[in-house]
């Protein structure tokens, strides 16, 4: 119940002309205006921003699946005991602070002093303003998203190989099959469940992003990378319209719900196979 309340509240506000500068005056009415008007809105485009938020989010799922995954089966096996502090290690950037890491990682493309410049320098390629166009800066905000968020995955996924049975690996190995052969035949269809979770929360985790955008670009240039995350922020907070931010927080809500009753369906259908 408590976790619903704040998403009541949301969808109360959403429906009102609430607005931040108000004092003293109840809020109206005013239906699904603000819906009308966030969607309609040309400052920037509704598509825009829904464009950018799928291609971040869709970029941090497979970014996430595929490094975490990788480490999962890499950190999966060594010996039990490099296993434990490894595994510590590469969680590290998991726990950091959003903010931290997106300063971290501006700092890393920055186009005089940044690492990713440097690297680039003597490969022949021009210094590459990282953050100041478009697609670059959504390339880097994913790198830099993906850094952050495979941890998740790892986790979940070093889990669920743990409890791989081992007399599945060694009958493969006695037939003949190859290492690639094993994780594609026997090791990943039994983490299958465990992958679906994984990619739940790697998928929300994207979509929900706010404060390593901020930090990075803050929605620039031009509102090229602001997701929807941002522009609820900018609604509320920068232009006091409670109602219209309120809006896109309901929008937010709808889309993970969406999200997480496609994978309830998906784990249903998977346990049904293992019966």
């Amino acid at each position: 119940m408590l976790v619903l309340l704040p998403y009541a509240g949301a969808l109360l506000f959403s429906v009102t002309d609430g607005r931040l500068i108000t004092i003293g005056t109840l809020p109206r009415l005013v239906g699904l205006s603000n819906f009308e008007k966030v969607v309609s809105s040309t400052g920037p485009e509704f598509g825009l921003v829904v464009a950018a938020s799928a291609v971040f989010t869709l970029g941090t799922l497979v970014g996430s699946l595929g490094l975490g995954t990788l480490l999962g089966l890499a950190v999966t096996s060594l010996r039990p005991k490099l296993r434990g502090p490894l595994l510590a290690l590469l969680l590290v950037p998991w726990i950091i602070a959003g903010v931290v890491v997106g300063y971290t990682w501006k700092l890393v493309y920055d186009p005089q002093i940044g690492l990713a410049n440097a690297m680039l320098v003597p490969l022949g390629v021009g210094r590459v303003a990282w953050l100041l166009e478009r697609w670059p800066a959504i390339a880097a905000l994913v790198v830099a998203n993906v850094w952050a968020a495979y941890g998740v995955v790892l986790l979940v996924v070093s889990s669920a190989l743990t409890n791989v049975p081992q007399s599945l690996i060694l009958a493969g190995q006695v037939d003949g099959a190859g290492t690639l052969t094993i994780i594609r035949r026997i090791v990943l269809p039994n983490i299958r469940r465990a992958f679906l979770l994984a990619a739940l929360v790697a998928v929300v985790s994207g979509l929900n992003v706010f404060d390593l955008i901020f930090v990075m670009t803050g929605g620039g240039p031009t509102y090229q990378t602001e997701t929807l995350a941002l522009t609820m922020y900018r609604l509320t907070f920068r232009r006091g319209d409670i109602g219209e931010g309120a809006a896109v927080t309901v929008m937010l809500f709808c889309f993970s719900l969406a999200l997480a009753i496609v994978y309830v369906w998906s784990w249903q259908r998977e346990a049904r196979k293992w019966r």
